[in-house]
């Protein structure tokens, strides 16, 4: 790896395979011990399909850290909202780039790779007008909402949850 540099590219319909493992590696990595909010509930087979329908749809975007080979040391998703994602028209109508998913192989973190992944996006964000990114990260994962402060994102709400139990059982 070393002289290796990783080229930034949009991601491709594609590119759901090496994207689903690596976000199941990093599950398998971590588990679901910080919070299981952000695990999904399918296989990498699965979550490719789902990815792979997606970016091919344009619901998500997304960007890839592409090695010479093709492979990807790290990726970075996001949607487009028109309007703000958690409230709706409520508060304000303006466009928000969410980003969903940010992940970096374990043999290329600390190379600053989350930060070019994030600058593709910013760049992204600018040529669609869209003056805001905003991600959601488990207050329990002290790791990440350090890292995503230390990137300039500042917290602006607390989102509680509460399960309730269906009256009838999910056929998902």
């Amino acid at each position: 790896m070393p002289g290796v540099v990783p080229v930034i590219a949009r991601a491709r319909p594609d590119d759901a395979v090496s994207i689903a493992a690596l976000w199941h590696a990093h599950l398998d990595e971590t588990g679901t011990a910080v919070d299981a909010s952000f695990t999904p509930a399918h296989g990498p087979e699965q979550t490719a399909a789902r990815l792979k329908r997606a970016l091919a749809r344009g619901t998500l975007i997304g960007w890839v850290a592409r090695l010479d080979a093709g492979a990807i040391a790290g990726y970075l998703t996001a949607r487009l909202h028109t309007r703000d994602p958690l409230f709706g028209d409520s508060f304000r109508d303006e466009p928000v780039l969410y980003l969903v998913d940010v992940d970096v192989a374990q043999a290329w973190r600390r190379r600053g790779l989350a930060r070019r992944l994030l600058a593709a996006a910013e760049d992204h964000a600018r040529e669609q007008n869209v003056a805001t990114l905003e991600l959601a990260a488990s207050v329990r994962d002290t790791r990440a909402v350090a890292a995503w402060s230390r990137l300039g994102f500042v917290p602006r709400v607390t989102l509680m949850r509460r399960a309730v139990e269906p009256r009838v059982p999910s056929t998902r």
